[in-house]
């Protein structure tokens, strides 16, 4: 029985099912993408549908052709944060098309009258338009009510960091307020905060830089005299770590119409890469808190008076 398949169904049909699992996998990884990131991501994945017009393919290629297409949708369709949010953006798609492929499959195994067609891990499902929309309104419908029941994501707040330790000013770091920021200093109990070394090796004094270099070249360095020194274990994604802390520094965070300052700081030095790239520091709850809040108009009157002078 010859199959007739109606290519603008096919495209449409995968182009709304890849939209709606774009939006997933941008909610999945706290960075959805926008309207028409998405949708040309979106038609990226209908195009690639079309391998389910190629002969059948050897079941190892056809799987590579669909991880190969996910990380194409995935580049075109979400902005490229670092490998590693690019890694779990593209698994995240992945593993969302292959289970709804396997959800229309294990319905066909069960005699299901879907009318659906499957070829090298491409699935074709042939649907009345009326239909088509009325899912598509039907899902819209089912993820307001999720967000007006338990709340939308919250906005990522990002601040301005610009740490200083012995009068040398370092440069100013994107730095985000992470709720889930947990790390402590097991001696003093400070919260302290979390900073790349390669944005502020340039920033240090001599001494604490040569000591940094030498820890995260894997030597044992002298602490550098006169500063306070420690390490911290250190949860990561890689498993459990010890990282240098230095204290003393003088910290002033600035974002939008506040402004916080806080002085003898123990700042945590990483060598990884913080939020996949897109910030240079991390700091919880606790210390925001502890940091004392500045009047911008007097800080303002005071730059004035210093130009003055």
């Amino acid at each position: 029985m010859k199959t007739v398949i109606y290519l603008d169904v096919l495209l449409l049909v995968n182009f709304l099912v890849a939209y709606l699992l774009l939006r997933a996998v941008g909610f999945l990884c706290g960075a959805p993408p926008g309207f028409w990131r998405t949708c040309a991501g979106a038609v990226m994945a209908a195009l690639s549908s079309l391998i389910l017009l190629a002969p059948p393919l050897p079941a190892a290629l056809s799987l590579l052709y669909q991880a190969a297409s996910a990380a194409a949708v995935c580049r075109t369709a979400c902005p490229f944060r670092g490998w590693r949010g690019f890694a779990r953006q593209t698994v995240w798609y992945f593993l969302l098309n292959l289970g709804l492929a396997g959800a229309v499959l294990l319905a066909l195994s069960r005699g299901l009258p879907l009318g659906a067609q499957t070829n090298n891990f491409a699935v074709y499902w042939a649907v009345s338009p009326s239909l088509l929309v009325g899912c598509a309104v039907l899902v819209y419908l089912t993820l307001r009510l999720v967000l007006l029941v338990f709340g939308g994501p919250k906005e990522t707040e990002c601040w301005q960091l610009r740490l200083s330790l012995d009068g040398a000013d370092g440069p100013p770091l994107a730095a985000l307020l992470d709720t889930g920021f947990l790390l402590r200093d097991p001696l003093s109990g400070q919260a302290p905060v979390l900073a790349s070394y390669t944005s502020l090796r340039g920033a240090l004094p001599e001494a604490v830089a040569a000591f940094l270099a030498g820890f995260f070249a894997g030597a044992c360095p002298e602490p550098p005299p006169g500063t306070p020194v420690r390490l911290i274990p250190c949860k990561t994604a890689g498993g459990m770590r010890t990282l240098p802390a230095v204290g003393g520094f003088s910290a002033r965070l600035s974002g939008p119409g506040k402004v916080r300052q806080a002085d003898r700081v123990l700042v945590v030095f990483t060598d990884q890469t913080l939020a996949d790239g897109s910030v240079q520091a991390l700091f919880g709850a606790e210390f925001y808190h502890t940091a004392r809040p500045v009047q911008r108009r007097f800080a303002q009157a005071g730059r004035e008076r210093s130009a003055v002078e």
